[in-house]
């Protein structure tokens, strides 16, 4: 297992850029036993929509995520599981580029937004509003398109887990429905278990013919009591266990080739409460993956 830092804000805002050094100031590393690898560093912030497609950063989004990319990739090839500590959601496009050059892949994602906004009709402009709308190949070919590659990811091998966001999903759930991605809603994780809903995210892939899958981790996805260290807080989430059971299940699955965390921010986290509260809800995660590999 070999740590990426990606020091980005670009698809957000100030001040997620230092997760991965929270997250290492915790401990993390030592408890995954894990090396600590390259960094990858982002260049500096702007607020102007300025490109065509109204999405912020766009070109500076798209340079970092190809040297991100070669990164996974250099990690992959070695061998070793990439855990990519962002970082805002930008950073799924190079992971999933990385893993588009290894051949059939899937995404698993698990956040409390769709984050399925075309960039033009994002109220921010960020891309961690519009991540899942790039990667599956609409948009700005700058990143839909990246380095050839469009789509980064086909919507029928993606598995969105945890969405919790009545206004994104009224503005953006008429698109999302129209895709072949399996959505499964937090009430509907509530209702079949978690563990169960991994299973079903699992056999989605099957059928799409994956061969090995991103798990990309929005911090927000948890419970707010848990994880109020972000930019966009909605009430409720999961809760320490269920996310335990959740992910814990799909790291064990022996097609997993990367995990990204995002979005926490530790510039609202200033006593590193939630910052603790993530790492454990990752070893927890961790130790029920390896539980049930024996």
């Amino acid at each position: 297992m070999e740590i990426i830092q990606v020091r980005t804000n670009l698809g957000l805002v100030p001040g997620v850029e230092r997760l991965g050094g929270a997250l290492l100031d915790e401990g993390l590393a030592e408890a995954l036993d894990a090396s600590v690898g390259p960094v990858v560093e982002a260049p500096a912030y702007s607020g102007e929509r300025t490109h065509p497609s109204r999405l912020l950063n766009a070109e500076a989004i798209a340079q970092v995520a190809l040297r991100q990319a070669a990164a996974v990739g250099d990690v992959l090839d070695a061998g070793r599981f990439p855990v990519v500590l962002g970082g805002d959601d930008s950073v799924i496009f190079g992971s999933l580029l990385a893993l588009r050059r290894k051949g059939a892949h899937g995404l698993v994602f698990l956040d409390a937004h769709t984050d399925f906004y075309p960039p033009e009709d994002s109220p921010t402009g960020e891309a961690s509003d519009s991540e899942l709308y790039l990667a599956f190949g609409h948009g700005a070919d700058l990143i839909a398109d990246l380095a050839g590659a469009k789509p980064l990811i086909v919507d029928r091998a993606a598995a969105l887990i945890g969405h919790r966001d009545p206004g994104e999903l009224r503005d953006t759930g008429a698109a999302m429905s129209a895709t072949d991605a399996l959505v499964i809603p937090l009430g509907e994780i509530r209702d079949t278990g978690a563990e169960a809903t991994a299973r079903r995210a699992l056999a989605h892939l099957d059928g799409a013919g994956v061969e090995r899958f991103l798990l990309h981790i929005d911090a927000d996805v948890l419970d707010d009591a848990l994880m109020p260290a972000v930019d966009y807080r909605l009430p409720g989430g999961l809760g320490r266990r269920e996310f335990a059971l959740l992910t814990g299940t799909l790291l064990a699955d022996d097609r997993v080739a990367a995990l990204d965390v995002t979005i926490y921010n530790p510039a609202l986290d200033p006593g590193g409460a939630a910052g603790r509260n993530l790492v454990g809800c990752l070893l927890d995660a961790f130790a029920h993956a390896a539980a049930r590999t024996y």
